[in-house]
């Protein structure tokens, strides 16, 4: 059934008024209020609204989609994941292919650059791989700046790539002499965004010649503190910055002069209770868990190196000016003798080019030195009578670019000589592979600095 207007066009009365065209149906059509003028522009506001409706919802889905994966990705990190980050980032590449919004499109490239910057530190990874994850975050972190140049934290990951890249032998083409500083621009546009203030503070903290920087230090502090804060008010969940400011809150304490593991101990206990699953926090934990020298070795011990007195980099520092190797079954042993008694922090490390090639493996950091090696054994201790902590552990060239110093084992085994002039290292045979041909350099310092080495001919075994 229909209704006449006065416009000549038929509305269906069933829809309208139950099927009833009235005298007071009609009469309601004819008033300015129920006018089909009137009904039309509702017609049309309702159309609008479901336009709007359906291009409002990709968007969201888009954001849904982006917090899926930026959740993927931060867990990834926070487990030392290699397959979970690439995962993410394969994720999020689709996320960019797909996306038209132009925040969404700008964060998913962003993310892509974050994942690779933690891959490329990875240690399951090859310095070849680690170099190519880091030139492909480095194109992201790029398209990010070109969709948003107020983006602080794309400049300051697209500096931190070119650093990983360059780390991992990959040229990267530098900036034209007229573009600004990436990291300086970073902190210019948001001094206080979690990821700049985090990579200030451990640059500024790092100090080639010893202990953390004060200024570095009170900046992690500021971040974690901050970041704890905005925790209480938000009710958010622990997340990866909460993480990554309270480990480097731990590691700016482990590199002082005198690290307290009174104060480490609690840092790393309340770390692990907020994300027992950081594996940085675990690794952290095993820095600085108390552990026992245990006693000299009855083996018989055979000259191996010698190394002038007086040579070190730093008068004042540990000085090698012997090495003394044995055999014991499964085990080798190595004691390293020094100039003077030995501080209560000190290091000392085992560097090994396995098959002699000057060619294989990863630089080696002492100065000066040409040295490769693929295999390294780090004891980086604090000591207190017949206990200690610190780095101690065997690792190959990857887990050392990773700075996961006991990637293939923590079974190594110490022992203090007479007087504190020597330390006794005891290495699985098999953590070592030494063959006919292997090269080793053993150096010493502090705990944080490298000070003398000596280094031996081939035939290491």
């Amino acid at each position: 059934m229909a209704c006449q207007t006065d416009g000549g066009v038929a509305l269906n009365a069933e829809l309208v008024f139950g099927g009833v065209c009235s005298a007071n149906a009609q009469a309601f059509l004819r008033t300015p209020g129920g006018s089909l003028s009137h009904i039309a522009g509702m017609r049309n506001l309702l159309i609008l609204f479901l336009l709007l409706l359906l291009a409002v919802l990709p968007l969201r889905a888009a954001d849904r989609e982006l917090g899926l994966a930026r959740e993927m990705l931060e867990d990834a990190v926070i487990r030392d994941d290699a397959d979970g980050m690439q995962l993410a980032r394969e994720r999020l590449l689709r996320i960019a292919a797909d996306a038209n919004d132009r925040v969404v499109l700008r964060d998913a490239h962003y993310l892509v650059a974050l994942s690779a910057f933690f891959e490329s530190f990875s240690a399951y990874r090859d310095v070849a791989a680690s170099g190519r994850v880091a030139a492909t975050g480095i194109r992201h972190s790029d398209r990010a700046i070109e969709l948003d140049p107020q983006f602080a934290d794309a400049w300051m990951i697209s500096a931190a790539l070119r650093r990983n890249a360059q780390r991992a032998g990959v040229v990267v083409p530098a900036d034209p002499p007229t573009a600004p500083n990436r990291v300086k621009r970073a902190i210019e546009l948001d001094a206080r965004s979690p990821l700049v203030a985090l990579l200030s503070g451990a640059a500024r903290s790092m100090n080639p010649n010893g202990a953390a920087n004060p200024e570095g230090v009170q900046m992690i502090d500021d971040l974690a503190a901050r970041l704890d804060a905005d925790r209480a008010a938000t009710g958010r969940r622990f997340g990866l910055w909460d993480a990554q400011a309270h480990a480097w809150k731990i590691l700016v304490r482990i590199a002082a002069n005198e690290p307290s593991a009174e104060t480490l101990r609690p840092l790393t206990a309340q770390l692990l209770t907020q994300r027992p699953d950081f594996a940085l926090g675990q690794f952290l934990a095993e820095s600085v868990a108390e552990r026992r020298f245990v006693a000299a070795p009855s083996v018989v011990w055979q000259p191996f190196l010698t190394d002038p007195a007086g040579d070190g980099n730093v008068a004042s520092h540990p000085d090698v000016i012997a090495v003394d190797r044995a055999d014991s079954g499964d085990r080798l042993w190595y004691r390293v003798t020094f100039r003077e008694p030995l501080p209560r922090s000190f290091g000392t490390n085992i560097v090994v080019n396995r098959n002699g090639d000057p060619a294989a493996g990863m630089a080696w950091w002492g100065n000066g030195s040409t040295f490769r090696f693929d295999r390294l054994v780090t004891a980086w201790i604090s000591r207190d009578g017949d206990r200690y902590f610190g780095r101690v552990g065997v690792t190959d060239d990857d887990g050392a670019r990773g700075l996961r110093f006991s990637g293939i084992t923590t079974d190594v085994q110490l022992a203090m000589g007479p007087g504190d002039r020597s330390v006794m290292i005891g290495v699985p045979r098999s953590a070592l592979e030494l063959t006919e041909k292997s090269t080793i350099v053993v150096a010493g310092g502090t705990h944080l600095v490298w000070n003398d080495d000596a280094t031996s001919p081939a035939n290491s075994r």
